[in-house]
């Protein structure tokens, strides 16, 4: 299945911090241990709108290149310029494989 500019562009919206969490040692987690050891901050064993949206923020102020508090057609544009050079740098170290 060939993958789209906006599914990928959708990968890299993935928080970073969240992402970045190493899982703890032992069998694989599963989905739902993953979600909870990335975004359960204080560790009580919930996650509440903060905790889920803490993850977007720096996401949004990286997109929000002029800093005025919104993301405009412009700042998308330029993260959609970003994604394909992106793109094509990894196909050129793959050699152009598909």
């Amino acid at each position: 299945m060939k993958k789209t500019l906006p599914t990928i562009a959708f990968s890299l919206f993935l928080p970073a911090a969240a992402l970045a969490q190493q899982p703890p040692a032992g069998p694989p987690l599963s989905m739902a241990d993953a979600f909870m050891h990335s975004l359960d901050a204080n560790h009580d064993g919930k996650v509440d709108k903060a905790e889920f949206l803490k993850p977007y923020e720096a996401q949004f102020q990286r997109m929000d290149s002029n800093g005025d508090g919104v993301i405009d057609r412009a700042e998308v544009e330029a993260l959609e310029k970003r994604v394909r050079e992106r793109m094509e740098q990894m196909r050129r170290q793959r050699g152009g494989q598909r």
